[in-house]
């Protein structure tokens, strides 16, 4: 041991100790305002400890983790900080990960070429290739489970971070994209009537409700009737957590659906104002239930709805009512956007109604039907000028 004197007068102790984790010699320290024989020993004894919890501690971080068993110690972390549903995207994920680079493969053995080579392998596929949105996704799953062991000590760098993905050019599927991210006033006629050929007015009324409101499809179904309320004598439904379905082996039945405690995302907390059309709605499945009861119930079994079912449901309507564009409950929601739009509502409105911070989509389609309404207003106005010039023929 050896100290010494800072310039404010106290007294610095300092300690070496060989590192069982690198081999090398490591330094501890302590300080105190004093020096004399008790001191001395008070440091001696205060350094022994800090030197054998500091070698207990790096004796204990296992440098020969498995990807599996990186991935377990992160998702069991990750759950307590995020949403089940965020948590369940990446527990998906991160278990076909594990699997495509081998379960027993070192953590510290994967090396960026070897992520690149994998990422434009997924991207490129020729059976199930993953848009750039998907590889997104799964580079972003990877880089929280490598930051995480960088961040305990397992891994001494996160391979991710100098990974470059060679993006597909998805410039003429964006072009194309937009008009299919809504649905024109036929095609929506189209699903209605579809589910009252089927004899499912449960969903006919979410579909309506979803575009009356461009709620997301987990915030209808976690409305409950002591959402539905009034202010200063209008109508709200109040949007405060989103219908989360347990994959869990213990949950069963109704015990599988359960209300989060917020809504996705800080500004998806907040209040709906609520349409004659949609207060219909709402006032009509209140009948007979209780405060907590959900609104919105599969008719078939009884339960809350289930998005997945429901996009199963649409995607057998858009073959039946051979609708081209892809059907899933998100639909709806630009839809509303595309129908507000299109009665001149300020984008910054919409958004708030949305619950939106930021949306490319919702900023997509509002500048696609914006620039839409604009041309036809330039073809009225030379239509109108037409009227006003003498013919050629008089």
């Amino acid at each position: 041991m050896w100290y010494q004197k800072r310039p404010n007068g106290s007294y610095r102790f300092f300690e070496r100790y060989n590192s069982p984790l690198t081999g090398k010699t490591r330094t501890v320290s302590v300080t105190y305002s004093k020096y004399n024989r008790s001191v001395v020993k008070d440091a001696q004894l205060e350094l022994n400890e800090r030197i054998n919890a500091k070698i207990s501690e790096e004796r204990e971080i296992n440098t020969n983790l498995t990807l599996r068993s990186l991935a377990d110690k992160f998702l069991k972390l990750y759950k307590q900080q995020v949403s089940y549903s965020t948590w369940y995207s990446a527990d998906r994920g991160l278990t076909k990960i594990c699997n495509d680079l081998g379960n027993e493969t070192l953590a510290k053995k994967v090396t960026t070429t070897m992520l690149n080579r994998y990422l434009d392998n997924r991207l490129y596929d020729k059976e199930s290739p993953l848009r750039n949105g998907g590889i997104q996704l799964v580079k972003k799953h990877i880089s929280l489970m490598f930051k995480y062991g960088v961040k305990y000590g397992y891994l001494r760098s996160n391979p991710v971070d100098k990974v470059d993905i060679t993006w597909r050019n998805e410039r003429e599927h964006k072009a194309d994209e937009i008009e299919n991210k809504y649905l024109t006033d036929k095609e929506f006629s189209k699903i209605l009537v579809d589910c009252h050929n089927q004899r499912r007015p449960d969903l006919e009324a979410m579909f309506t409700w979803l575009y009356l409101t461009g709620m997301r499809f987990s915030e209808a179904a976690a409305i409950q009737k002591k959402n539905i309320i009034s202010k200063n004598g209008k109508w709200y439904a109040r949007v405060n957590g989103s219908m989360v379905v347990l994959r869990d082996k213990d949950a069963v039945g109704p015990n599988n659906y359960v209300k989060s405690s917020s809504a996705k995302t800080s500004a998806g907390n907040r209040d709906v104002l609520l349409s004659e059309g949609a207060l219909n709605i709402a006032q009509k499945h209140c009948i007979g239930k209780k405060d907590d009861d959900f609104l919105f119930i599969n008719s078939i079994n009884g339960l809350p709805m289930r998005e997945t079912a429901v996009n199963r449901y649409l995607h057998r309507v858009q073959e039946r009512q051979h609708i081209s564009k892809k059907l899933t409950t998100h639909i709806f929601r630009h839809t509303h956007v595309s129908k507000l739009a299109e009665m001149g509502v300020p984008l910054f409105v919409i958004k708030r109604r949305l619950g939106h911070m930021n949306s490319k989509v919702t900023e997509l389609v509002y500048l696609h039907i914006t620039n839409r309404e604009e041309n036809q207003l330039e073809q009225k106005l030379n239509q109108l000028a037409t009227i006003l010039l003498p013919s050629k023929n008089k």
